[in-house]
């Protein structure tokens, strides 16, 4: 388990027990006491998803593609993911992009035989293996995309004969 998913883990749990508190607060403040109560409580909310934010932050500086793979996931979210666009093509594209503005700005620096740290410094064989991965990445896509699209298919048909 790596740090974040440790963090996260243990965010998760506190949040839990935040919303648990917000369950028990009443529903309308009758006292100066219960108003201050909800802020108390509002506001550690508000810093227990700043501070989520933060780290994650942090750690997408370390491995964006990690935290954009999101690992500790359920299948629900993972799914929604999918549903939402995220693809693991995307990181691909990500890459790619970041890589041509990269390699743009720093074209002389390249010309002239300075590693720059992104796909400009790998080896022909290593960029062969990167395609290649994104090949597959596609392939096992668009399987799935297949799946989906049969499963769907073949609810709207039961659908229309019940």
């Amino acid at each position: 388990m790596t740090k974040f998913q440790k963090f996260h883990e243990e965010w998760h749990q506190h949040l839990r027990e935040l919303v648990q508190q917000m369950s028990k607060l009443p529903k309308s403040c009758t006292t100066n006491q219960d108003e201050e109560n909800t802020k108390l409580l509002i506001q550690k909310v508000i810093s227990h998803i700043n501070e989520y934010y933060r780290v994650k932050s942090l750690a997408a500086k370390n491995d964006i593609l990690y935290i954009f793979s999101a690992p500790w996931s359920n299948s629900l979210e993972r799914s929604l993911y999918w549903i939402a666009g995220w693809r693991p093509t995307t990181a691909f594209h990500i890459i790619y992009s970041e890589c041509g503005i990269h390699l743009e700005s720093h074209i002389t620096n390249i010309l002239n035989g300075f590693h720059n740290g992104d796909l400009a410094d790998l080896s022909p064989n290593q960029l062969t293996r990167f395609s290649e991965l994104q090949c597959e990445t596609i392939q096992q896509e668009n399987t799935i995309t297949e799946q989906l699209s049969d499963w769907q298919v073949s609810t709207l048909i039961c659908s229309f004969l019940t």
